[in-house]
């Protein structure tokens, strides 16, 4: 199995007999012939199925028939905003007295504290409903309960050994009491099961699948966006969705789309288009204008839209700017990779981490200055736990938390130097020289072995995305007829090929010099169809290029 390095320093692999099977072999094999059947919205699992749902469900009627204040408690990224909005809908709809409350990112951090509490106990709320938050509050949720303020709790993160007791309910499909045939839910996926739930008890049957199916656009964006693997239930949420996104109802979904009919629109075309949009809000200002935007189709939507569009265009160029500071700055041959800089602006400091440990392939760490503290977020490869790692100076933070390949702590100004000081001197005793960042390659084709069958092929085995990703393939030895720039600037290359194909390598100007002095090269890249001009064609955007 040939194993090659790339320009971008990637290991090529791919399987000479297998990558010349026909792509719809080698695609079939990826699933089950369960995965495959044919599934509509009766086939997602029944709600009731999930530990603590009854027990939710009738805390919920009866805040709805006693007339009681609900709020929803959310957190500021993707996942919250899009649960937020399934269970805001549907309870609006259903004429409950009920709200949304969130912290800031910078004022507040994450998750409920009891100063939340003091707020809305005199405001008459009787009941929370939190989403993306709450499993860990313990303490917080017993506050609440002092206060006369029930909580119930949704989530879809592993399960700590100690949870809230005091809650009204846990749902979350990985509760090890829980019987739930999937666990892998996205936090928008258990609001929409609760949704459901809810909607069955006061819908007849007819509105109540017409209420599924207009709902689903809000549940697929939180599962792309949340990375939840494409399988089972995701797959066919983010599949219902797919199938209707062209006449999607939702006037902002059709904005955001309007100059993106002619692509060959899939789940990872909208993790990309969708998901930085309304992070931007949290990340750069309020992430209420989020779930405004989720919410919104009246006569503020313009305006709200104008509002996330530039706040996404400022988190591009900020983190375009840290980006460029922080390669500059670092030491590449550390083995944890450190940037501390007092002047970032706080909601980028983990695109930034991700950015470092996307180029070097190892962790990182990013810090910004809060008065007498400094607040990290941190990232790794797959082959690190960066979580496990930092539970070994745990002793030095004022508080930490996360998951492998994400995580997060804060440490006061004075400490920091000995946390620096520990963790080079640990880690940098490791080998990491021998990872590399894999590239699976499914299939080896010839130019002329490209077409619109292959794309047909490609479209039976959509949604693309995690889990499933979107095929790639390697001609070796291409010779362009010739290299140029495309468009203005020095940034994306095209490639020139007598089939017409349109042959992107998008960002990658800087090895224009390198590919002009080579006569053939292995092309890595995926294909899709292109309808731009009005004109059906077929373009191939390169992922890497061995020389």
């Amino acid at each position: 199995m040939p194993q090659l390095q790339s320009l971008l320093w990637n290991t090529i692999i791919y399987d000479s007999e297998t990558s010349s099977q026909n792509i719809d072999t080698i695609l079939r094999s990826r699933f089950s012939e369960e995965d495959l059947r044919e599934k509509t919205l009766d086939d997602l699992h029944d709600p009731y199925l999930l530990a603590g749902m009854r027990e939710s469900v009738a805390r919920i009627k009866k805040a709805r028939d006693e007339n009681e204040r609900v709020i929803v408690f959310w957190d500021y990224d993707v996942d919250g905003a899009t649960s937020t909005a399934i269970l805001i809908h549907l309870l609006k709809k259903l004429e409950f007295d009920v709200s949304y409350r969130l912290p800031h990112r910078v004022h507040d951090g994450y998750g409920m504290k009891n100063k939340f509490i003091d707020e809305l106990a005199p405001l008459g709320v009787s009941l929370i409903i939190t989403v993306d938050c709450g499993t860990k509050d313990i303490e917080v949720i017993d506050y609440a309960k002092q206060h006369g303020i029930d909580v119930i709790v949704t989530d879809h993160h592993a399960v700590p050994d100690i949870v809230p007791e005091s809650a009204i309910a846990l749902i979350n499909p990985k509760r090890p009491d829980c019987d739930y045939p999937f666990s892998g839910l996205s936090w928008a996926g258990v609001a929409y099961k609760l949704m459901m739930a809810l909607a069955r008890e006061y819908m007849d049957d007819t509105e109540y699948k017409r209420y599924l199916q207009e709902s689903i656009d809000i549940a697929a964006i939180g599962t792309v966006a949340d990375c939840m693997v494409l399988t089972w239930e995701n797959r066919l949420i983010v599949t219902e969705w797919l199938k209707q996104l062209k006449r999607s109802r939702s006037k902002w979904i059709r904005r955001l789309i309007e100059d993106k009919m002619h692509e060959d629109l899939d789940a990872d075309v909208f993790g990309f288009l969708i998901g930085p949009r309304l992070n931007a809000a949290g990340r750069m200002d309020t992430p209420y204008k989020a779930v405004n935007l989720l919410l919104n189709n009246g006569d503020t939507l313009d305006q709200t839209l104008i509002d996330i569009e530039m706040l996404n265009e400022k988190r591009k160029l900020l983190t375009g700017e840290f980006v460029d500071r922080a390669l500059e700055s670092i030491d590449s041959s550390d083995n944890i990779l450190i940037y501390d800089c007092p002047d970032i602006e706080h909601g980028i400091i983990g695109i930034v981490a991700g950015r470092i440990t996307e180029k070097y392939y190892k962790p990182s760490i990013v810090l910004i200055d809060e008065w007498d503290k400094l607040v990290a977020s941190c990232r790794s490869p797959d082959y690190f736990s960066i979580v496990d790692t930092l539970e070994k100076y745990k002793d030095l933070f004022l508080s930490f938390g996360g998951h492998k390949q994400a995580a997060g702590f804060s440490i006061s100004k004075e400490k920091f130097p000995e946390f620096r000081k520990q963790i080079l001197s640990d880690i940098n005793t490791q080998d990491f020289s021998v990872y590399k960042k894999q590239i699976q390659v499914d299939s080896c084709v010839k130019l002329d072995q490209i077409g619109f069958r292959l794309i047909e092929s490609m479209q039976r085995y959509k949604p693309y995305g995690l889990g499933n990703p979107k095929p790639l393939f390697i001609i070796e030895d291409f010779t362009p007829d010739s290299i140029s720039f495309l468009w203005k600037g020095r940034d994306h290359l095209k490639f020139e090929n007598r089939y017409g194909f349109k042959i992107f390598w998008f960002w990658m100007g800087e090895y224009f010099d390198v590919l002009k002095k080579t006569k053939s090269f292995h092309l890595v890249f995926d294909i899709s169809e292109d309808h731009r001009n009005g004109n059906r064609g077929i373009m191939m955007k390169v992922v890497d290029i061995v020389l």
